[in-house]
Protein backbone atom coordinates (compact mmCIF):
# COMPACT_ATOMS: atom_id res chain seq x y z
CA UNK A 1 0.00 0.00 0.00
CA UNK A 2 1.19 3.50 -0.85
CA UNK A 3 0.25 6.25 1.61
CA UNK A 4 0.56 10.01 1.15
CA UNK A 5 1.04 11.78 4.49
CA UNK A 6 0.62 15.52 5.04
CA UNK A 7 -0.38 17.89 7.86
CA UNK A 8 -0.83 21.54 8.78
CA UNK A 9 1.72 21.74 11.64
CA UNK A 10 4.62 21.59 9.17
CA UNK A 11 7.00 18.97 7.86
CA UNK A 12 9.19 19.16 10.98
CA UNK A 13 6.34 18.63 13.47
CA UNK A 14 6.56 15.65 15.82
CA UNK A 15 3.12 14.34 14.88
CA UNK A 16 3.91 13.77 11.21
CA UNK A 17 7.20 12.07 12.10
CA UNK A 18 5.46 9.58 14.40
CA UNK A 19 2.68 8.96 11.89
CA UNK A 20 4.98 8.42 8.90
CA UNK A 21 7.27 6.10 10.85
CA UNK A 22 4.38 3.98 12.09
CA UNK A 23 2.64 3.77 8.71
CA UNK A 24 5.95 2.78 7.19
CA UNK A 25 5.58 -0.54 8.99
CA UNK A 26 2.66 -1.50 6.73
CA UNK A 27 3.26 0.37 3.48
CA UNK A 28 5.29 2.78 1.37
CA UNK A 29 4.95 6.28 2.84
CA UNK A 30 5.57 9.57 1.05
CA UNK A 31 5.52 12.77 3.11
CA UNK A 32 4.56 16.00 1.35
CA UNK A 33 3.97 18.72 3.94
CA UNK A 34 4.16 22.51 4.46
CA UNK A 35 7.49 24.10 5.25
CA UNK A 36 6.03 25.72 8.40
CA UNK A 37 2.97 25.75 10.63
CA UNK A 38 -0.12 26.39 8.50
CA UNK A 39 -2.81 25.79 11.11
CA UNK A 40 -6.18 27.29 10.20
CA UNK A 41 -5.37 27.35 6.47
CA UNK A 42 -8.61 25.51 5.64
CA UNK A 43 -8.97 24.56 1.94
CA UNK A 44 -6.88 27.43 0.58
CA UNK A 45 -4.86 26.92 -2.60
CA UNK A 46 -1.96 29.17 -3.58
CA UNK A 47 -2.93 30.65 -6.95
CA UNK A 48 -0.84 33.84 -7.15
CA UNK A 49 2.65 32.41 -6.61
CA UNK A 50 4.64 29.30 -7.56
CA UNK A 51 4.97 26.44 -5.11
CA UNK A 52 8.59 25.89 -4.18
CA UNK A 53 9.42 22.29 -3.28
CA UNK A 54 12.57 20.80 -1.82
CA UNK A 55 13.23 17.14 -1.11
CA UNK A 56 14.95 16.50 2.18
CA UNK A 57 17.69 13.95 2.78
CA UNK A 58 15.24 11.43 4.22
CA UNK A 59 12.98 11.70 1.14
CA UNK A 60 10.29 13.97 2.61
CA UNK A 61 9.05 16.87 0.50
CA UNK A 62 8.98 20.37 2.03
CA UNK A 63 6.49 22.67 0.25
CA UNK A 64 6.18 26.44 0.60
CA UNK A 65 2.40 26.23 0.57
CA UNK A 66 -0.74 25.24 2.41
CA UNK A 67 -1.79 21.71 3.39
CA UNK A 68 -4.24 21.68 0.48
CA UNK A 69 -1.43 22.81 -1.83
CA UNK A 70 0.67 19.87 -0.64
CA UNK A 71 -1.91 17.19 -1.36
CA UNK A 72 -3.01 18.80 -4.63
CA UNK A 73 0.58 19.03 -5.82
CA UNK A 74 1.40 15.47 -4.78
CA UNK A 75 -1.57 13.99 -6.63
CA UNK A 76 -1.47 16.29 -9.64
CA UNK A 77 2.13 16.18 -10.76
CA UNK A 78 4.77 15.67 -8.08
CA UNK A 79 4.43 11.93 -7.55
CA UNK A 80 4.87 9.49 -10.42
CA UNK A 81 3.09 6.59 -8.71
CA UNK A 82 -0.30 7.45 -7.27
CA UNK A 83 -0.85 6.56 -3.58
CA UNK A 84 -3.70 4.39 -2.38
CA UNK A 85 -4.69 6.59 0.56
CA UNK A 86 -4.14 10.05 2.09
CA UNK A 87 -3.59 10.48 5.84
CA UNK A 88 -3.27 13.96 7.35
CA UNK A 89 -1.83 14.56 10.81
CA UNK A 90 -1.10 13.89 13.56
CA UNK A 91 -2.35 17.36 14.52
CA UNK A 92 -1.12 18.70 17.85
CA UNK A 93 -4.60 19.70 19.04
CA UNK A 94 -8.21 18.70 18.58
CA UNK A 95 -10.27 19.22 15.43
CA UNK A 96 -13.76 18.88 16.87
CA UNK A 97 -17.10 20.35 15.86
CA UNK A 98 -16.80 23.59 13.90
CA UNK A 99 -13.00 23.29 13.94
CA UNK A 100 -13.18 21.16 10.78
CA UNK A 101 -14.27 24.18 8.72
CA UNK A 102 -10.98 25.97 9.42
CA UNK A 103 -8.63 23.03 9.94
CA UNK A 104 -5.71 22.59 7.58
CA UNK A 105 -5.40 19.00 8.81
CA UNK A 106 -8.96 18.14 7.78
CA UNK A 107 -8.64 20.12 4.56
CA UNK A 108 -5.56 18.17 3.46
CA UNK A 109 -7.56 14.96 3.83
CA UNK A 110 -10.51 16.58 2.09
CA UNK A 111 -8.33 17.50 -0.89
CA UNK A 112 -7.25 13.88 -1.15
CA UNK A 113 -10.89 12.83 -1.22
CA UNK A 114 -11.76 15.52 -3.76
CA UNK A 115 -9.11 13.90 -5.96
CA UNK A 116 -10.56 10.45 -5.48
CA UNK A 117 -8.57 8.77 -2.71
CA UNK A 118 -9.69 7.43 0.67
CA UNK A 119 -8.61 9.92 3.31
CA UNK A 120 -8.23 10.19 7.09
CA UNK A 121 -7.55 13.28 9.19
CA UNK A 122 -6.19 12.51 12.65
CA UNK A 123 -5.72 14.85 15.61
CA UNK A 124 -4.42 14.38 19.15
CA UNK A 125 -6.72 16.03 21.69
CA UNK A 126 -3.89 17.60 23.66
CA UNK A 127 -3.93 20.49 26.09
CA UNK A 128 -2.03 23.69 25.27
CA UNK A 129 -0.50 22.02 22.19
CA UNK A 130 1.68 19.78 24.35
CA UNK A 131 0.78 16.38 22.98
CA UNK A 132 2.46 13.39 24.61
CA UNK A 133 0.87 10.24 23.17
CA UNK A 134 1.20 10.51 19.41
CA UNK A 135 1.71 6.75 19.34
CA UNK A 136 -1.89 6.29 20.45
CA UNK A 137 -3.12 8.36 17.51
CA UNK A 138 -0.89 6.38 15.12
CA UNK A 139 -2.31 3.11 16.48
CA UNK A 140 -5.84 4.37 15.87
CA UNK A 141 -5.02 5.24 12.26
CA UNK A 142 -3.54 1.80 11.57
CA UNK A 143 -6.67 0.06 12.85
CA UNK A 144 -8.92 2.31 10.75
CA UNK A 145 -6.81 1.79 7.62
CA UNK A 146 -7.13 -1.97 7.95
CA UNK A 147 -10.89 -1.59 8.33
CA UNK A 148 -11.11 0.59 5.21
CA UNK A 149 -9.36 -2.08 3.14
CA UNK A 150 -12.28 -4.38 3.91
CA UNK A 151 -15.08 -1.81 4.04
CA UNK A 152 -14.13 1.21 1.86
CA UNK A 153 -15.54 4.68 2.45
CA UNK A 154 -18.24 6.12 0.20
CA UNK A 155 -16.76 8.20 -2.61
CA UNK A 156 -17.51 11.59 -1.00
CA UNK A 157 -16.55 10.85 2.62
CA UNK A 158 -13.47 11.31 4.81
CA UNK A 159 -12.90 10.24 8.39
CA UNK A 160 -12.12 12.93 10.96
CA UNK A 161 -10.43 11.14 13.85
CA UNK A 162 -9.73 12.68 17.28
CA UNK A 163 -7.72 10.66 19.78
CA UNK A 164 -7.52 11.44 23.53
CA UNK A 165 -3.98 12.28 24.63
CA UNK A 166 -3.48 9.25 26.85
CA UNK A 167 -1.59 5.94 26.68
CA UNK A 168 -3.04 3.40 24.25
CA UNK A 169 -3.89 1.05 27.11
CA UNK A 170 -6.15 3.75 28.55
CA UNK A 171 -8.11 4.35 25.32
CA UNK A 172 -11.60 2.97 25.95
CA UNK A 173 -12.41 2.19 22.32
CA UNK A 174 -13.81 3.80 19.19
CA UNK A 175 -17.09 5.67 18.74
CA UNK A 176 -18.63 6.81 15.47
CA UNK A 177 -19.82 10.34 16.16
CA UNK A 178 -21.35 13.45 14.66
CA UNK A 179 -19.78 16.89 14.77
CA UNK A 180 -20.60 18.93 17.83
CA UNK A 181 -20.77 22.70 17.78
CA UNK A 182 -19.09 25.66 19.44
CA UNK A 183 -20.49 29.03 20.38
CA UNK A 184 -19.47 31.98 18.26
CA UNK A 185 -15.74 32.74 18.47
CA UNK A 186 -14.50 35.38 20.86
CA UNK A 187 -14.15 38.93 19.46
CA UNK A 188 -11.00 39.90 17.60
CA UNK A 189 -8.33 41.51 19.75
CA UNK A 190 -7.20 45.03 18.86
CA UNK A 191 -3.61 46.06 19.58
CA UNK A 192 -1.08 48.64 18.43
CA UNK A 193 2.25 47.77 16.86
CA UNK A 194 5.55 49.47 17.92
CA UNK A 195 5.00 52.16 15.28
CA UNK A 196 1.59 53.05 16.57
CA UNK A 197 -0.41 51.35 13.83
CA UNK A 198 -3.50 49.30 14.71
CA UNK A 199 -3.26 45.51 14.35
CA UNK A 200 -5.76 42.77 15.03
CA UNK A 201 -5.55 39.20 16.29
CA UNK A 202 -8.19 36.57 15.66
CA UNK A 203 -9.84 35.74 18.98
CA UNK A 204 -9.97 32.29 20.63
CA UNK A 205 -12.40 29.64 19.48
CA UNK A 206 -15.82 29.76 21.06
CA UNK A 207 -16.81 27.65 24.01
CA UNK A 208 -18.48 24.30 23.41
CA UNK A 209 -22.20 24.62 22.68
CA UNK A 210 -23.40 21.20 21.47
CA UNK A 211 -21.36 18.48 23.18
CA UNK A 212 -24.02 15.98 24.16
CA UNK A 213 -24.15 12.22 23.63
CA UNK A 214 -23.22 11.17 20.14
CA UNK A 215 -20.94 14.14 19.49
CA UNK A 216 -17.19 14.09 18.93
CA UNK A 217 -16.70 16.31 22.01
CA UNK A 218 -18.48 13.80 24.22
CA UNK A 219 -16.59 10.78 22.90
CA UNK A 220 -13.10 12.15 23.53
CA UNK A 221 -14.14 13.54 26.91
CA UNK A 222 -15.03 9.98 27.96
CA UNK A 223 -11.74 8.57 26.66
CA UNK A 224 -12.91 7.19 23.30
CA UNK A 225 -11.43 7.73 19.86
CA UNK A 226 -13.97 9.83 17.96
CA UNK A 227 -14.46 8.82 14.31
CA UNK A 228 -16.66 11.29 12.42
CA UNK A 229 -17.54 10.59 8.78
CA UNK A 230 -17.57 13.93 6.97
CA UNK A 231 -19.64 14.36 3.83
CA UNK A 232 -17.65 16.37 1.29
CA UNK A 233 -20.38 17.25 -1.24
CA UNK A 234 -21.99 20.49 -0.06
CA UNK A 235 -24.86 20.34 -2.54
CA UNK A 236 -28.35 20.87 -1.13
CA UNK A 237 -29.89 18.03 -3.06
CA UNK A 238 -33.44 18.80 -1.96
CA UNK A 239 -33.21 22.06 -3.90
CA UNK A 240 -32.14 20.50 -7.17
CA UNK A 241 -34.57 20.44 -10.03
CA UNK A 242 -34.80 17.21 -11.92
CA UNK A 243 -33.85 17.34 -15.55
CA UNK A 244 -32.60 15.29 -18.43
CA UNK A 245 -30.18 16.46 -21.07
CA UNK A 246 -27.69 15.45 -23.65
CA UNK A 247 -25.79 13.10 -21.31
CA UNK A 248 -28.93 11.33 -20.08
CA UNK A 249 -29.53 7.62 -19.68
CA UNK A 250 -31.68 7.74 -22.79
CA UNK A 251 -28.66 8.70 -24.90
CA UNK A 252 -26.64 5.90 -23.34
CA UNK A 253 -29.39 3.37 -24.03
CA UNK A 254 -29.36 4.36 -27.70
CA UNK A 255 -25.63 3.71 -27.81
CA UNK A 256 -26.08 0.29 -26.18
CA UNK A 257 -28.67 -0.64 -28.79
CA UNK A 258 -26.33 0.45 -31.58
CA UNK A 259 -23.51 -1.70 -30.16
CA UNK A 260 -25.74 -4.78 -30.13
CA UNK A 261 -26.82 -4.12 -33.70
CA UNK A 262 -23.14 -3.74 -34.68
CA UNK A 263 -22.19 -7.18 -33.44
CA UNK A 264 -21.19 -6.74 -29.78
CA UNK A 265 -22.59 -9.84 -28.06
CA UNK A 266 -21.35 -9.75 -24.48
CA UNK A 267 -24.05 -8.20 -22.24
CA UNK A 268 -21.44 -7.40 -19.57
CA UNK A 269 -19.56 -5.17 -21.99
CA UNK A 270 -22.71 -3.48 -23.27
CA UNK A 271 -23.87 -2.74 -19.72
CA UNK A 272 -20.52 -1.19 -18.80
CA UNK A 273 -20.45 0.99 -21.94
CA UNK A 274 -23.99 2.10 -21.13
CA UNK A 275 -23.12 3.02 -17.55
CA UNK A 276 -19.68 4.63 -17.89
CA UNK A 277 -20.21 8.42 -18.28
CA UNK A 278 -18.30 8.98 -21.53
CA UNK A 279 -19.02 12.72 -21.40
CA UNK A 280 -16.63 12.93 -18.42
CA UNK A 281 -13.75 11.97 -20.70
CA UNK A 282 -14.11 14.68 -23.35
CA UNK A 283 -14.20 18.46 -23.51
CA UNK A 284 -17.50 20.03 -22.55
CA UNK A 285 -17.81 21.49 -26.03
CA UNK A 286 -18.19 17.93 -27.35
CA UNK A 287 -20.76 16.71 -24.82
CA UNK A 288 -23.51 16.68 -27.43
CA UNK A 289 -21.55 13.97 -29.23
CA UNK A 290 -20.48 11.97 -26.15
CA UNK A 291 -22.72 8.97 -26.89
CA UNK A 292 -22.23 8.87 -30.63
CA UNK A 293 -20.34 5.86 -31.92
CA UNK A 294 -17.38 7.91 -33.08
CA UNK A 295 -13.84 8.80 -32.02
CA UNK A 296 -13.45 12.33 -30.62
CA UNK A 297 -10.38 14.54 -30.08
CA UNK A 298 -8.93 14.85 -26.58
CA UNK A 299 -5.96 17.09 -27.39
CA UNK A 300 -2.25 16.47 -28.02
CA UNK A 301 -3.09 14.80 -31.33
CA UNK A 302 -4.93 11.97 -29.54
CA UNK A 303 -8.53 10.72 -29.59
CA UNK A 304 -10.94 8.84 -27.38
CA UNK A 305 -11.74 5.64 -29.26
CA UNK A 306 -15.20 5.07 -30.65
CA UNK A 307 -17.35 3.04 -28.23
CA UNK A 308 -17.61 0.10 -30.64
CA UNK A 309 -13.83 -0.30 -30.74
CA UNK A 310 -13.58 -0.10 -26.93
CA UNK A 311 -16.38 -2.66 -26.64
CA UNK A 312 -14.83 -5.04 -29.21
CA UNK A 313 -11.36 -4.95 -27.65
CA UNK A 314 -12.83 -5.55 -24.20
CA UNK A 315 -15.05 -8.34 -25.49
CA UNK A 316 -12.09 -10.00 -27.23
CA UNK A 317 -10.20 -10.00 -23.95
CA UNK A 318 -13.11 -11.50 -21.99
CA UNK A 319 -13.73 -14.20 -24.60
CA UNK A 320 -10.28 -15.61 -23.95
CA UNK A 321 -10.90 -16.00 -20.22
CA UNK A 322 -14.45 -17.28 -20.68
CA UNK A 323 -13.12 -20.07 -22.88
CA UNK A 324 -10.67 -21.05 -20.16
CA UNK A 325 -13.23 -20.77 -17.37
CA UNK A 326 -11.15 -18.11 -15.67
CA UNK A 327 -11.76 -14.62 -14.33
CA UNK A 328 -9.64 -11.75 -15.71
CA UNK A 329 -7.12 -10.61 -13.14
CA UNK A 330 -4.36 -8.09 -13.88
CA UNK A 331 -4.64 -6.16 -17.14
CA UNK A 332 -2.06 -3.77 -18.60
CA UNK A 333 -3.20 -0.97 -20.90
CA UNK A 334 -0.66 0.82 -23.09
CA UNK A 335 -1.92 4.32 -23.88
CA UNK A 336 -4.16 5.74 -21.15
CA UNK A 337 -5.36 8.66 -23.27
CA UNK A 338 -8.58 10.01 -21.78
CA UNK A 339 -8.84 7.06 -19.39
CA UNK A 340 -12.09 5.77 -20.92
CA UNK A 341 -10.82 2.31 -21.91
CA UNK A 342 -9.20 1.85 -18.48
CA UNK A 343 -12.47 2.67 -16.70
CA UNK A 344 -14.38 0.20 -18.87
CA UNK A 345 -11.82 -2.50 -18.07
CA UNK A 346 -11.87 -1.65 -14.36
CA UNK A 347 -15.55 -2.58 -14.21
CA UNK A 348 -14.81 -6.07 -15.55
CA UNK A 349 -11.40 -7.15 -14.25
CA UNK A 350 -9.70 -7.18 -10.88
CA UNK A 351 -6.89 -4.67 -11.47
CA UNK A 352 -5.94 -2.33 -14.32
CA UNK A 353 -2.42 -0.96 -14.87
CA UNK A 354 -2.26 1.82 -17.45
CA UNK A 355 0.74 3.66 -18.92
CA UNK A 356 0.65 7.03 -20.70
CA UNK A 357 3.52 8.94 -22.34
CA UNK A 358 1.80 12.36 -22.42
CA UNK A 359 1.91 13.82 -18.93
CA UNK A 360 -1.04 16.21 -19.28
CA UNK A 361 -3.33 13.46 -20.58
CA UNK A 362 -2.36 11.21 -17.68
CA UNK A 363 -3.01 14.02 -15.18
CA UNK A 364 -6.51 14.50 -16.59
CA UNK A 365 -7.19 10.76 -16.64
CA UNK A 366 -6.09 10.38 -13.03
CA UNK A 367 -8.47 13.14 -12.01
CA UNK A 368 -11.32 11.27 -13.72
CA UNK A 369 -10.38 8.00 -12.00
CA UNK A 370 -10.54 9.78 -8.65
CA UNK A 371 -13.82 11.48 -9.40
CA UNK A 372 -15.33 8.11 -10.26
CA UNK A 373 -14.01 6.61 -7.02
CA UNK A 374 -12.08 3.80 -8.75
CA UNK A 375 -9.61 2.00 -6.53
CA UNK A 376 -8.50 -0.73 -8.94
CA UNK A 377 -6.69 1.44 -11.51
CA UNK A 378 -2.98 2.20 -11.16
CA UNK A 379 -1.40 4.60 -13.62
CA UNK A 380 2.11 5.50 -14.65
CA UNK A 381 3.78 8.27 -16.67
CA UNK A 382 6.31 6.46 -18.87
CA UNK A 383 7.21 5.22 -22.33
CA UNK A 384 4.40 2.83 -23.22
CA UNK A 385 6.69 0.71 -25.40
CA UNK A 386 8.43 -0.36 -22.20
CA UNK A 387 5.24 -1.64 -20.58
CA UNK A 388 5.32 -1.89 -16.78
CA UNK A 389 7.97 -4.50 -16.06
CA UNK A 390 7.90 -4.01 -12.29
CA UNK A 391 4.34 -5.37 -12.16
CA UNK A 392 4.65 -8.11 -14.82
CA UNK A 393 3.46 -10.66 -15.72
CA UNK A 394 -0.03 -9.59 -16.76
CA UNK A 395 -3.00 -11.80 -17.54
CA UNK A 396 -3.97 -9.52 -20.41
CA UNK A 397 -2.54 -6.55 -22.31
CA UNK A 398 -4.42 -4.02 -24.44
CA UNK A 399 -2.72 -1.49 -26.71
CA UNK A 400 -4.70 1.58 -27.71
CA UNK A 401 -2.23 2.76 -30.35
CA UNK A 402 -0.92 1.00 -33.46
CA UNK A 403 2.61 0.03 -34.41
CA UNK A 404 4.02 -2.08 -37.21
CA UNK A 405 4.60 -4.87 -34.68
CA UNK A 406 4.01 -5.50 -30.98
CA UNK A 407 7.10 -4.29 -29.04
CA UNK A 408 9.06 -7.23 -27.64
CA UNK A 409 9.32 -5.61 -24.19
CA UNK A 410 5.52 -5.68 -23.97
CA UNK A 411 5.18 -9.27 -25.20
CA UNK A 412 7.65 -10.39 -22.54
CA UNK A 413 5.30 -9.08 -19.85
CA UNK A 414 2.34 -11.24 -20.92
CA UNK A 415 1.77 -14.42 -18.90
CA UNK A 416 2.02 -17.72 -20.85
CA UNK A 417 -1.74 -18.23 -20.68
CA UNK A 418 -2.65 -14.61 -21.26
CA UNK A 419 -4.18 -12.63 -24.09
CA UNK A 420 -3.06 -9.51 -25.94
CA UNK A 421 -5.38 -7.33 -28.02
CA UNK A 422 -3.87 -4.59 -30.17
CA UNK A 423 -4.07 -2.73 -33.48
CA UNK A 424 -1.17 -3.43 -35.83
CA UNK A 425 -0.18 -1.82 -39.12
CA UNK A 426 0.56 1.46 -40.86
CA UNK A 427 -1.56 4.61 -40.42
CA UNK A 428 -3.40 3.77 -43.66
CA UNK A 429 -3.93 0.05 -43.07
CA UNK A 430 -4.45 -1.37 -39.59
CA UNK A 431 -6.00 -4.57 -38.28
CA UNK A 432 -7.02 -5.52 -34.75
CA UNK A 433 -5.25 -8.69 -33.63
CA UNK A 434 -5.57 -11.02 -30.67
CA UNK A 435 -2.70 -13.18 -29.36
CA UNK A 436 -3.91 -16.04 -27.17
CA UNK A 437 -1.50 -18.01 -25.01
CA UNK A 438 -1.89 -21.73 -24.42
CA UNK A 439 -0.15 -21.70 -21.04
CA UNK A 440 2.96 -23.41 -22.44
CA UNK A 441 4.54 -20.36 -24.04
CA UNK A 442 2.97 -20.62 -27.50
CA UNK A 443 0.60 -17.97 -28.87
CA UNK A 444 -2.02 -18.10 -31.60
CA UNK A 445 -2.71 -14.90 -33.55
CA UNK A 446 -6.18 -13.97 -34.84
CA UNK A 447 -7.31 -11.01 -36.93
CA UNK A 448 -10.49 -9.36 -35.63
CA UNK A 449 -11.09 -6.76 -38.32
CA UNK A 450 -9.94 -3.44 -39.73
CA UNK A 451 -9.49 -0.50 -37.34
CA UNK A 452 -7.93 2.96 -37.23
CA UNK A 453 -5.80 4.10 -34.27
CA UNK A 454 -3.25 6.82 -33.54
CA UNK A 455 0.37 5.62 -33.92
CA UNK A 456 2.24 3.93 -31.09
CA UNK A 457 5.12 6.25 -30.20
CA UNK A 458 8.06 5.82 -27.86
CA UNK A 459 9.51 8.18 -25.30
CA UNK A 460 7.61 10.58 -23.04
CA UNK A 461 6.27 14.10 -23.34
Amino acid sequence: MRVLVSNDDGVDAKGIHVLAERLGEVGEVTVVAPDRDRSGASNSLTLDAPLRVSQMEDGRYRVAGTPTDCVHLALSGLLQDEPDMVVSGINNSANLGDDVIYSGTVSAAMEGRFLGLPAIAVSLVSHDHRGAHYDSAANAVLLLMRRLLVDPLPADTILNVNVPDRPWAEIRGFEVTRLGRRHRAAPCIAQTDPRGRPVWWIGPAGEVDDAGPGTDFDAVRRGYVSVTPIHVDLTRFQALEKGEGMTSQRARDRLATLLRESGIRDPRVIDVIRNVPRHHFIDQALHLRAYENTALPIGHGQTISQPWVVARMTEALLEHFDARGEKPGRVLEIGTGSGYQAVVLAALVEQVYTVERIEELLRQARRRFRQLGLANIRSRYDDGKLGWADEAPFDAIILTAAGDTIPSRILEQLSPGGVLVAPVGSPSSQVLIRLRGDGQGDFVQEELGAVSFVPLLGGIG
